[in-house]
């Protein structure tokens, strides 16, 4: 057995333990003599069965908003907020970490602008822009923004010098050197930031379908009209499906990674 079977082999097994475990666990009284008291509540978490029942009902055609379309509007927003947030990041931490004056001149806003809580930017964005797409896009781009932009501009700063010395001796001018030795150092630094990039986009997102109601759609919009109603079946409905978005989000981001930077001596040596 390969090492990547052992490793999905595990994961599998964990997962029926765990999905086992809560199955069980809240169907046994933790008290013989007490009615309505369970190891876990199901009150609370629900139960996999449960879920799963709810899943399927969501999914089908006899609600008006499936799970589909609740999940298909999240992801849509999370996408353009995350693409947009990653292209001016790049840019804007390409430009900054290249020029020291323009960095200085910036440094203050940059820092104001990054130190407000984005939850506290959720009136203000909503207000601006309502409670559709455009709202969810800015509020996951105020988020991506900086992550991307910080550590690009650490990649720009942080060339060796000693290359693009080589590369001017070689005769290469500014342009050449900006998408040969600078531009690719940097991709490495925004590349490690893509991957939290897109959890806090979805998060952001989310966070924007709370207060967007059945108009902003999404699963922000079922996870809170659940904990109106108390039903948790829903809720983790919402929370799981939030969960493998985010996943499959992430192995999407380690592939253009793996292909974009193959130059890197670590994806070289991978299968």
């Amino acid at each position: 057995m390969s090492e990547r079977a052992r490793v999905l082999a595990w994961r599998l097994a964990i997962l029926v333990v765990l999905v086992g475990a809560w199955e069980w666990l809240t169907a046994i009284k933790a008290v013989s003599k007490t009615p309505g008291l369970y190891w876990i509540d199901p009150f609370f978490v629900s139960r996999p069965s449960a879920i799963v029942r709810r899943f399927a009902y969501l999914a089908s055609d006899q609600v008006r908003l499936s799970i589909w379309a609740m999940a298909l509007s999240t992801v849509q927003s999370t996408l353009w907020g995350f693409l947009v947030g990653v292209s001016t990041g790049f840019a804007a931490g390409l430009a900054l970490g290249r020029n020291d004056r323009l960095a200085r001149i910036f440094e203050p806003y940059i820092i104001a602008f990054n130190s407000l809580p984005r939850i506290a930017l959720v009136p203000l964005i909503t207000m601006i822009f309502g409670f559709g797409l455009l709202a969810k896009i800015v509020l996951a781009w105020s988020i991506v923004f900086f992550i991307v932009f910080f550590n690009t501009f650490q990649g720009a700063r942080s060339v060796d010098p000693d290359l693009i010395h080589s590369a001017r001796f070689l005769g290469a001018n500014d342009r050449q050197i900006m998408s040969t030795v600078i531009v690719p150092s940097a991709l490495a630094w925004t590349f490690a930031s893509l991957t939290p990039s897109i959890s806090f986009a979805l998060i952001g997102v989310v966070v924007g379908e709370f207060l967007g109601g059945e108009s902003g759609g999404g699963l922000g919009y079922l996870i809170i009209q659940s904990l109106g109603t108390l039903n948790a079946a829903d809720m983790m409905v919402a929370l799981l499906t939030l969960g493998v978005i985010g996943i499959v989000m992430a192995l999407g981001i380690k592939q253009v990674e793996a292909r974009l930077l193959r130059w890197r001596p670590e994806y070289r040596s991978r299968p």
